[in-house]
């Protein structure tokens, strides 16, 4: 077993012995001391670094009780070393993991939700919760959390026996725990089972920002950060606020604004692009159903147009249909991207599912659809207008039968 000193009064140093050292594959080393400052990953929090010796300390994991420290060189059995976390990497995972316990604690008494995961990662810590919460309890509960890091409260950390634990009332209980037990008190907003490490008191998280907010599970996720991640992603934030502002011309407090309006006049661009190239297409569907090439008793189209969009093809096919008596078969080509889209009108017998497979293959494309409409695409290494003509016989005959 190893000593576990991070849990006294944030213990960041220590001497210690080493017990065993082991090589691993890739170079590194595990080394097994008799007591440790450096917290190991767990319970949802990342692990410390820091230096054992003149060994670097890259991660430590919990096996058992005993603690492994990754390190970059061997340590000799016995020999006596100063152990130091990185007090930098101490504070900032003590920061989110204080935080999380606020946020959870408040979420629960606010609105009766339950932590149901919790992750910290480099930039970002995610907890889970059972319920979903709106936009508007969100800000309330970020805001609710600041207030409480204001009057910065103690954080107490307390160890109680299995029988003692069962007497306490805390916000989450685990089950099935064995010898001591250690339960956190937060802020005066949160109490319950934790063994990772902690601020001393509210106001050491610094700040907490929340980041995100998504539908989970039939919960909600919350991506959050605190002390100098906080302050960072609000100093990233504003520093496009204030490029979005400059391009604007205008101020930060006005480039939300100024943002919406452009976005405005550019959907009312694109609303007067679509209504007259719905016009030009409306058109040129008359001028190709006009010199439709009549096969039997049915007309068709065989054309391929330059520029046009996927859905574009789609409309003119529409058109041409819409005349009645019509196979249509639209192409447009793209550098090496070629479309196509085939289609008929109600009053003709001819399977689109059927006419597709022969464009396919054709082209060397895939596609499908219905038996009045059908899709595809194809990569080509040169244009596709030399096909056309053997496309247009081809459907040409399949019409005549």
């Amino acid at each position: 077993m190893t000593a576990k000193l991070y849990h006294q009064n944030g213990c960041t140093q220590c001497e210690a012995t080493v017990l065993d050292c082991r090589a691993n594959a890739d170079g590194t080393f595990d080394i097994l001391l008799d007591r440790t400052a450096i917290y190991p990953e767990g319970g949802g929090q990342l692990s410390d670094t820091g230096y054992i010796g003149p060994a670097r300390c890259t991660h430590a994991r919990d096996d058992g009780g005993e603690i492994w420290h990754r390190c970059d060189r061997p340590l000799d059995i016995g020999q006596c070393v100063h152990v130091a976390a990185d007090e930098a990497v101490r504070l900032d995972h003590t920061q989110q993991h204080t935080g999380e316990h606020m946020l959870s604690g408040l979420a629960h008494s606010m609105f009766g939700c339950t932590n149901v995961g919790f992750h910290m990662a480099d930039d970002i810590v995610t907890v889970d919760f059972n319920k979903p919460l709106s936009a508007e309890q969100i800000a309330e509960l970020e805001l609710k959390v600041n207030e409480v890091i204001q009057r910065d409260e103690p954080t107490r950390t307390v160890t109680v026996t299995p029988e003692e634990y069962e007497t306490i009332e805390i916000r989450k209980k685990a089950k099935g725990l064995k010898g001591e037990i250690t339960v956190v008190y937060a802020g005066g907003v949160d109490s319950c089972t934790c063994s990772g490490t902690h601020c001393q008191s509210a106001g050491q998280v610094g700040v907490l920002k929340i980041l995100s907010h998504m539908n989970y599970k039939g919960g909600v996720r919350i991506g959050f950060v605190c002390g100098m991640r906080a302050v960072l992603s609000m100093q990233r934030d504003s520093a496009r606020m204030d490029a979005i502002a400059r391009r604007f011309s205008t101020s930060a407090d006005k480039a939300v604004d100024a943002v919406i309006k452009q976005g405005d006049e550019l959907a009312a661009m694109k609303r007067e692009f679509k209504r007259r190239t719905d016009m030009l297409l409306d058109y040129r569907a008359k001028e190709l159903a006009e010199k439709a090439e009549l096969c039997g008793k049915t007309r068709a189209v065989v054309t391929m147009e330059e520029g046009l969009e996927a859905n574009e093809l789609g409309f003119l096919c529409e058109k041409l249909c819409a005349c009645g008596n019509m196979v249509a078969v639209v192409l447009a080509q793209k550098g090496e991207n070629l479309s196509y889209r085939v289609a008929r009108s109600a009053d003709v017998a001819l399977s689109m599912r059927e006419l597709i497979q022969a464009v396919n293959a054709l082209f060397g494309g895939k596609g499908g659809g219905r038996d009045d409409s059908a899709q595809g695409s194809a990569k080509l290494n040169g244009s596709a207008k030399d096909s056309v003509e053997q496309l247009k016989a081809y459907v040409y005959r399949r019409i005549k039968g």
